[in-house]
């Protein structure tokens, strides 16, 4: 008997451990104002992928402008550089409201932060 609610006791622990996790990767899932723009985050498969709002407030599925996988408690991956015209390193962390991002390229850093629309 005492094996068994040992055993209950582990399983409980890793299912909410594993449930806890799943909650924490998908906190990203969101539209978030980038300043000049609105960025749809949504999952596909394994991958956070996020593409632009139009005018018109519909995901604008045509262009990607982040694709990031969750490692090690961050969102890792590449971001688009609209005025470099190319794709630069990212790590995104979520605080409350607010995105976090660390961007980098070969000579080029930047910290920038995006807020949570809905």
């Amino acid at each position: 008997m005492k094996n068994i609610i040992h055993l209950f006791t582990v399983t409980l622990c890793v299912i909410s451990t594993h449930l806890f996790a799943q909650d924490k990767q998908d906190e990203i899932i969101a539209v978030w104002d980038a300043g000049e723009r609105k960025v749809e985050i949504h999952k596909v498969d394994e991958s956070y992928i996020g593409n632009p709002i139009n005018p018109e407030g519909e995901r604008n599925p045509e262009i990607e402008v982040l694709n990031l996988q969750f490692k090690e408690g961050k969102w890792v991956g590449k971001i688009y550089s609209k005025r470099r015209g190319r794709l630069l390193d990212v790590v995104c962390q979520v605080e409350g409201d607010e995105l976090l991002l660390e961007v980098n390229g070969r000579f080029i850093s930047a910290d920038l932060k995006w807020f949570r629309v809905n």
